[in-house]
C-alpha cells in the first residue's frame, strides 16, 4: 500500500555535487517558469547542469528521517549517477540521503531508467515525475516507480491525481532488483498509464468515467531517502541503519515525448511485449 504525503518537494538553492572526488561550481535553483522539457536520453557521461539540480539541506517532511545531501550525489567513472544514504547529520535529522530532479518539467510521452535499488527495510528508491500543489486548490500529480527497500524481489507502481495516491500495484519482479541495473518504464497519455520492466508490459491504467487521470506536467526526480513514524513504518517497514552507506544506481534515464520516434535500442517507443504478465 502507498502512503500520501501533503509536503510539497519544493526547490532550494542547489549547492555542490562530489564529483569523482571533486567539487561543481555553486548552482542556482531554476525559476517557476521553467520550460516544459523535450525528448532526451542522459548516459551520465558527464553530470549536465543545464538538466539537473541537486536536492540539498531539508527533507520532505516527517515521514523521513533522513535530510537531503548535495555531497550523496556522485558520477561514477562507469557513467552511472549513484546516490547515497548516510549516517551523517544533517539540517536536525540523523541521517543524509540523495536526491536529483529536473530543471524541466515534462508532460506526455515515455519516461525510461536503467538503475539498480538499495535494499534495506525502511528505504526508498524512486524514479518518478510529479507536480505538486498549485494556486487552484489543485493537489499533487505524480507517477511513480518505487522500489520499497525491505522487499527488493518487488516493485510498487502507483500514480496521483489531485493528491490521491490511492492506485497502488505491487509487481513481482521474479529477481532481486537490488542485485544488478534492470530496465523500467512508464508511457502517459492522457487516456492511460503503461509500467514495463524490461520492455514487458505488466500493468496498464486507462481513464474512465469518475477514474480522472494525471494532466499536469512535473519534474523528472531519482531519489534515495528512510522513512520515519508509525505510518511510515506501516508502508516501508522500520528502518535501522546497517553501519555502512546505502546506494542506489542510475545509468540511464530517458524521456520521450508522446508521438516523437524511438531514441535508443532497447526502448518501449521501439516497441514491446504487449502482454501484461
Amino acid at each position: 500500500m502507498s502512503i500520501q504525503f501533503a509536503s510539497p518537494r519544493v526547490s532550494h538553492l542547489v549547492t555542490m555535487l562530489a564529483l569523482a572526488g571533486s567539487c561543481l561550481p555553486l548552482l542556482s535553483a531554476p525559476s517557476a517558469a521553467a520550460e516544459l522539457g523535450k525528448s532526451f536520453v542522459d548516459t551520465f557521461e558527464t553530470f549536465d547542469r543545464t538538466r539537473w539540480y541537486i536536492s540539498h539541506g531539508w527533507s520532505n517532511g516527517a515521514h523521513q528521517s533522513c535530510a537531503w545531501f548535495n555531497r550523496n550525489v556522485k558520477l561514477l567513472s562507469s557513467k552511472e549517477v549513484m546516490l547515497s544514504l548516510t549516517d551523517e547529520t544533517l539540517a536536525d535529522h540523523k541521517y543524509t540521503c540523495a536526491e536529483i530532479q529536473t530543471v524541466d518539467k515534462f508532460g506526455y510521452g515515455t519516461y525510461e531508467v536503467r538503475m539498480r535499488p538499495a535494499k534495506a527495510s525502511g528505504t526508498v528508491s524512486a524514479f518518478f515525475n510529479y507536480v505538486g500543489a498549485n494556486s487552484e486548490g489543485k493537489g499533487q500529480d505524480e507517477i511513480d516507480i518505487e522500489f520499497l527497500g525491505k522487499d527488493t524481489s518487488t516493485v510498487q507502481l502507483n500514480y496521483f491525481v489531485n493528491g490521491d495516491g490511492n492506485h497502488a500495484k505491487v509487481e513481482q519482479l521474479g529477481f532481486d532488483a537490488s542485485t544488478r541495473i534492470e530496465s523500467y518504464a512508464y508511457q502517459w497519455l492522457p487516456d492511460s498509464i503503461r509500467w514495463f520492466i524490461n520492455g514487458k508490459l505488466v500493468h496498464e491504467v486507462k481513464a474512465e468515467p469518475g477514474k480522472p487521470m494525471p494532466k499536469r506536467p512535473g519534474k523528472i526526480f531519482v531519489s534515495l531517502w528512510s522513512g520515519a513514524g508509525a505510518e511510515t513504518e506501516n508502508w516501508l517497514g522500520p528502518f535501522k541503519y546497517p553501519g555502512t552507506a546505502l546506494t542506489a544506481v542510475y545509468d540511464r534515464i530517458a524521456f520521450t515525448a508522446a508521438g516523437e520516434p524511438c531514441q535508443f535500442e532497447g526502448s518501449v517507443v521501439c516497441g514491446y511485449d504487449k502482454k501484461a504478465r
